[in-house]
């Protein structure tokens, strides 16, 4: 079974429940459309701590804890992609010890 872990932007989840995500997750949509055949469990969705200097150190903290519990797979949220601009630090650094996504789902129509 594939685990897998989303984080979200803080910023964005003020004014977002998350829905898009879980229903390209639930959906086989978006990023999650290669994982269409195979047997997969969402572990884990947090958000980053918002943007400051400890950004990327305070993502990587999460992201062991996800690795405790079980999940190989993270998956930085669409809203991460095009928001964040720690996006490309936190695929270097998180590529160290997991598979990682840049995205989750498509923009809304």
């Amino acid at each position: 079974m594939k685990k897998i872990g989303i984080i979200n932007c803080y910023e964005v989840s003020k004014r977002c429940s998350g829905s898009g995500c879980f229903k390209a997750f639930n959906n086989n949509t978006g990023a999650f459309e290669e994982y269409a055949d195979k047997d997969t469990e969402l572990i884990s969705f947090v958000h980053c701590n918002g943007c400051g200097e400890q950004s990327v150190e305070e993502v990587l903290a999460k992201a062991r804890r996800m690795k405790e519990l079980g999940v190989e797979y993270i998956h930085l949220s669409s809203c991460i992609r095009s928001k964040c601009p720690w996006y490309n630090d936190f695929i270097k650094e998180l590529s160290n010890d997991h598979n990682v996504v840049g995205y989750t789902h498509s923009k809304k129509k």
